[in-house]
Order: C-alpha cells, then structure tokens, then sequence
C-alpha cells in the first residue's frame, strides 16, 4: 500500500505526534510515516510491536479519509434518539453485572442485536463505567440526619469555654486473618496465611477531633455497665472539664436502663426511684397498668405526692406505663456529661468510625497472629502508643465533614 506525503503532510504528523497523547493514535501517526519511508508493512508491525493487519487497516484508513483516530466520532448509534432516553434512564435505575445482560435487555425491548464490544462503546459513549455501587443502610433517614448535623453545628459554634464535644463507639476486632487489597507484583499469586479464630477484643473508645486525643479501654463485655464505667473515666481524665458532650450511637450498651439512671434521664430515673423507694417495678412502656398497679400509685401519690407533677392520669379508666411515666416529676441531670443520640443506622456521623478503619489497617490487615494475647497486644498498643505519633497525619480523614445521605436508588 502506497503513501506519498507531502513535506507539509509529514510535519503536520510529526508535530501532532509529539502532542499526542493516545498511544494508540500515535502508532497509527508512525505507521503512516514509516510507510512514506518506503518501510515494507511487516517491518512496521515488527516495529511497532502491533499485528501486521493493523498495520494494514491503519494506512488504508488514512488513505480513505486521512482517518488518526480509533474512531472518528463513533459509528452511528443503533438506538434512535428517544430509545436512548430510555435506556440511559433504565441503566441508571438498574445496575447489571455484563454487557450481556443488557444486550439481552436491548434485544428483548427493542429488537436491536449489539455485539459485547458494540454495547461496551455505547456504554463508554454514554459516560457509564464498570465500578462498584456504594451501600448504604436501607433504614438510614436523610432528614434526620440532616436535623443532627445542623444541630451539632449550632452547638460547636456555640461551645463555652471548658465544654468538649466527644464521639464514641465501640468495636470488637476478632483474631481471624482479615485479608485485604495492597500492591503485589503483576502475574503473582501471594498467599498468605490465615487463622479462623474468633476470640475477639472488646473495646470503648473516645476520640476529641480538636485534639485528636484517643482514649480506650478494653472490656469482658460491652454494655451498661462497662459505658458507665467509661463514662467516669473520661470524667475522672480531665477534672477542668465542665461540660462533655457525648455523641454516642443509638446501641443498647448507650441507651439501656442503667446509663439513663447514671446520667439522671427522667423516665429511668423515676422508674428506679419507684422500685428502691417504693419497691413499684413498673412494666414495659406500651404495657397498660393494671388496676392493682394504679391503686398503689395512688397510694404513692398521697405519701409523696412530689413525685407527680400530674395527679390527675391517676384518674383515667386506662393508664399505658408511658403515660405515667411522662406525668412524673423533672429529674436533675448528670452536671458534667451529656449524652447525645444519633439517629438510627447513622455511621457516617461518627467519625470514630473511621478510627477503627484506620486501626485494622494499621494493624490487621494482612497479618496473621500466633496467639490471641500477641493479637490483644497490637490492638491495645496501637491505641496507647502508635496513635499518638500518627494522629495528625489523618486529620484530613478523622473530621467532621460529614457526608449527607444519598438515596439508594
């Protein structure tokens, strides 16, 4: 195949070969040159290190139409204008896993046939990409979310001087090898060893994002007990502290009976004042109170009638716990720590979280340990020492810029 180029022709090639940044259109630009050069197409494609019937379709190509490109502006499309509509909607509804699957869906819609390469250059056309979707949790509620993160907002602006806002979680690494993503030569198999063990390490931590200070402790068990146990150590750490505005997901261990008595929430409160004063255990708060019940409350009520700041739910034919509860007196709450609830599956509100991401990579992923008390070692390790000298290198990611929810669609 002849190609004769002008002197023009040839630096208008070479100057757009120097700007090129598509490998593959540059190999089209050499072939070109090289057959001006009077090169035989067999020595280009050893050349070029491409098959000789590319070659070929590269110098017919631009001797047909001067053509550099893979393609130029793409074949028409199958699909008429409003078919596309729909399928671009359809696609962006619905996630397959192959080429095929939409092909299929193509063909039975539309009665169009698209070759596996056809739909991918539709796809890519069409700015789709292969990638993984994200989850997120079905029940999670964007406007409550919303509400917390402008409250929180409004509360760090208006912070007082020896208030300190803390988040807090817990997390329950196991023994058992967790492998994970890292850069491992191409074409090589890397085993690693792995242990199925699931003794685990409970911990509570705290972390202040203005510090980036950490605190943990390890417990048998994570539950009341071991949060209010917590709770008086962060107390007990910093005695300068007025106020500590703890935000704390909605899990048992932080919303149970025992933390709310701790921290002087009303309805735990008066529920436990009835029992050790009056030894009155009241049902749970949808129960409605028996007659029996109601009769000692009233007796209650003549004895301690300031325990009441409504005396006449006692007069009603049917009185739900709740109820009751909601006309008793004002409780006085903890004066140093206030607990704050998150809204329900709202991990990405805590930015603990991402502490704990960090701690497995840091010291899990990948690793496998001989004996559970080396296992238990790194972990704590980790939290008392390690972090203190890597903490500042993760203020970018350990912050509270938090993500608004997204719509699982």
């Amino acid at each position: 195949m002849k190609i004769s180029l002008t002197e023009n022709q040839k630096q208008e090639l070479e100057n757009q070969h120097k700007l090129e940044r598509d490998g593959k259109v540059r190999d089209r630009i050499k072939a070109v040159l090289l057959a001006d050069e009077k090169w035989p197409q067999v020595q280009i494609s050893q050349a070029l290190r491409i098959d000789e019937s590319t070659v070929h379709h590269h110098l017919k190509d631009y001797l047909s139409s001067q053509k550099l490109k893979s393609r130029s502006g793409g074949s028409e499309s199958k699909l008429n204008a409003i078919q596309t509509k729909e399928l671009i909607k359809h696609l962006e509804a619905n996630t397959y896993p192959s080429t095929k699957e939409i092909i299929q869906y193509v063909d039975d819609t539309y009665s169009i046939e698209y070759s596996q390469q056809g739909m991918y250059c539709w796809l890519k056309t069409h700015k789709f990409s292969y990638k993984q979707p994200k989850g997120v949790p079905l029940k999670e509620n964007a406007e409550q979310q919303a509400t917390f993160i402008k409250k929180y907002e409004e509360q760090k602006s208006t912070l007082k001087d020896g208030e300190k806002i803390i988040f807090i979680d817990s997390v329950h690494p196991t023994e058992a090898t967790k492998i994970s993503f890292g850069w491992i030569r191409t074409g090589v198999e890397k085993m690693i060893a792995t242990v199925a063990r699931r003794d685990r390490v409970n911990i509570t931590g705290a972390i202040n994002l203005e510090s980036m200070e950490v605190a943990t402790k390890d417990y048998d068990t994570i539950n009341g007990a071991s949060t209010i146990d917590f709770l008086k150590r962060i107390e007990a750490s910093e005695p300068n502290t007025s106020v500590f505005h703890i935000i704390a997901d909605g899990g048992r261990a932080h919303k149970c009976h025992e933390v709310g008595v701790y921290l002087g929430w009303k309805d735990p409160t008066n529920r436990q004042y009835l029992e050790d004063h009056h030894e009155l255990k009241l049902p749970s708060k949808c129960t409605v109170l028996t007659k029996k019940m109601i009769k000692r409350l009233k007796k209650i009520a003549s004895k301690d009638p300031t325990l009441f700041c409504d005396l006449t739910i006692l007069n009603k034919h049917k009185i739900k716990t709740q109820e009751l509860l909601n006309s008793l007196r004002e409780t006085e709450r903890h004066k140093r720590i206030v607990l704050h609830i998150l809204p329900p599956y709202s991990p990405k509100l805590n930015p603990i979280e991402r502490l704990w991401k960090v701690m497995n990579e840091q010291v899990r992923n990948n690793i496998v340990f001989e004996t559970f008390k080396e296992f238990k070692s790194k972990i704590l390790d980790f939290f008392n020492n390690e972090w203190n000298l890597i903490k500042d290198k993760f203020r970018s990611r350990i912050n509270d810029h938090f993500e608004k929810a997204k719509p699982a669609f």
